[in-house]
């Protein structure tokens, strides 16, 4: 079960969902290769995919004096499958081709059932009073994409190659929707007279060409070209048309090589894509038991800038090393959410922008190693910021994470590997007027020992503490777990020892963020559990 605290940008609910699972999969793949000559290779790999999940929820909402309880039974159906076929051929030193065709279906078919008691999206939906309240949605989406591509890789001389590319991606997505209240009479009242249920169908064609020249002088390498892209979309709506636009999207990276353990590395591209089906289905869906979604027609392809610096230095016999690495994206095009409140329900949907986030990040790591100790540290910061409309007004949101960590590590040969470290993180998000701030820690102790002949012996310890400064909350636990697995060398018999959540922790506390919600969550967790195992190795 979880507890949240949610800030949404007008109200503050408290919130508890209780979740039963039911879920079955298979997966399954195939590889094979075909080398006919010395110049020419064929590769065929087919995957798929059958799932059947069911979900099982209790929700409970508390916004000052109103609450209300919801089960939500959910039952949905996935199949995927992908077919990919790869040509290489080594025509000579100087040119090489390859070439490629790859089909992708995937269908899903999501079945929700909304069953209360209370009142629920009153406005929004046309409901006709009953003591207990059923709305039946059926979702359906299927993907069929073709994407075919053919390279020319060709070497000038050793300091100067070009690379040109020629391909076309082919997407139909269809996404289905119908909801309606099931009554007792058992009759049906459908929501279509209201704007809702949607049949809609999506196209999209991307022709696209690029070339790059890659040379090297000296200390530095250079990998220079673009893309070119040709978008042919109909979403099939009424009153929309074939929209057409050209794209270029440049490309540059650029490499500093000091020597074999030392190089720093920057890389720009503007990147481009288009949101799928359901973003540009303009009837309404029920999105959750406070919310509805309506897609917009108008969306156009996003658009964003990225940057990157890196910087390595390892030296392997010393054991040193270092990484470091800087990035930079603006979204100049992009889709952002404006929400529409309702008293405490919400109508969403999404709004094609510009400038509508930006976000820069550091990361850093040190190890070094002394003796039989490898001593590692790292740092991690993150800022986000993002547009968001809110009841016809702009809000610039916010959202910062900064975290670090060191450790170290025993690597002797014949003595157990012992890990000791602690993490430590922040957190500064701001939603409309909303701000939340919290901190982390995180000290760990890790232990693996291989002894005698085919024992093992692991275990883990960390003690986490929480707090949230706004809202003057806090919470400390302590997780170990722990086990023993045995196996001779020449054996295919193996047996395993396990206790998981040793001090019988009931719950964790997090913090999340979306775009419209600040959550302080209270997650209950499993109970001391041991488990013994055999295994058989075929």
């Amino acid at each position: 079960m979880i507890e949240s605290t949610n800030r949404y940008n007008t109200f503050t609910e408290e919130n508890a969902i209780s979740t039963a699972t039911n879920n079955q999969l298979a997966m399954g793949s195939l590889n094979a290769i075909y080398l006919p000559n010395y110049t020419d290779q064929w590769h065929v790999n087919s995957q798929f995919k059958k799932a059947n999940d069911k979900y099982y929820n209790r929700i409970n909402s508390e916004i000052d004096t109103a609450f209300n309880a919801i089960l939500n039974n959910r039952f949905g159906k996935q199949t995927f499958f992908n077919q990919a076929i790869e040509w290489h051929r080594k025509q000579s030193k100087e040119h090489s081709f390859s070439a490629a065709v790859d089909y992708t279906y995937n269908k899903l078919t999501p079945k929700s059932i909304w069953e209360t008691n209370d009142a629920i999206l009153m406005g929004l939906i046309p409901i006709i009073e009953e003591s207990n309240i059923r709305i039946h949605q059926f979702k359906e989406t299927e993907k069929n994409q073709v994407k075919a591509i053919f390279k020319h890789y060709w070497v000038l001389n050793r300091n100067n190659h070009i690379y040109s590319t020629l391909g076309n991606i082919n997407l139909n997505q269809t996404f289905f929707t119908d909801d309606a209240q099931k009554l007792h009479d058992g009759s049906v009242n459908n929501f279509s007279e209201a704007g809702f249920n949607n049949d809609f169908n999506f196209r999209l064609n991307d022709a696209f060409a690029g070339i790059f020249y890659k040379f090297r002088t000296g200390i530095f390498t250079f990998d220079q070209g673009a893309f070119v892209h040709h978008y042919r979309w109909n979403p099939n709506q009424k009153s929309t048309k074939i929209q057409k636009k050209l794209v270029l999207l440049p490309n540059l990276t650029a490499k500093a090589e000091f020597n074999r353990s030392k190089n720093l590395r920057f890389n720009y591209e503007l990147k481009s894509s288009f949101a799928d089906a359901s973003q540009f289905a303009n009837r309404f869906y029920l999105q959750s038991y406070n919310s509805i979604f309506r897609g917009n027609t108008t969306l156009e392809n996003t658009l964003k800038h990225h940057f990157n610096l890196r910087f390595t230095k390892s030296k392997g016999y010393r054991g040193f090393g270092i990484y470091a690495t800087a990035n930079y994206s603006k979204q100049i095009k992009g889709i952002t959410n404006q929400i529409n409140y309702e008293d405490t329900n919400q109508i969403i949907s999404p709004l094609f922008v510009d400038n509508s986030s930006e976000t820069w990040s550091l990361n850093g790591r040190l190890s070094k190693k002394i003796s039989e100790i490898n001593f590692q540290t790292g740092f991690r910061y993150n800022h986000r910021t993002y547009l968001q409309f809110v009841n016809d007004l702009s809000f610039e949101n916010q959202n910062i994470n900064t975290s670090y960590n060191f450790s170290a590590k025993t690597i002797f040969d014949n003595l157990p590997i012992l890990e000791v470290g602690w993490r430590q993180s922040f957190g500064n998000f701001k939603l409309s007027n909303n701000t939340t701030n919290f901190v982390t820690l995180e000290p760990f102790v890790n232990l693996d020992y291989d002894f005698l002949d085919g024992f093992i012996f692991s275990a883990d310890f960390i003690s986490y503490t929480y707090k949230n400064k706004t809202l003057d909350q806090r919470n400390s636990y302590e997780i170990a777990n722990t086990s023993l697995f045995y196996q001779k060398e020449s054996s295919a018999w193996s047996f395993k020892v396990e206790a998981q959540n040793l001090f019988d922790v009931q719950f964790k506390n997090q913090n999340t963020f979306t775009s419209y919600i600040i959550a302080d969550s209270r997650t209950y967790i499993l109970p001391r559990i041991l488990l013994f195992s055999i295994g058989y190795n075929l």
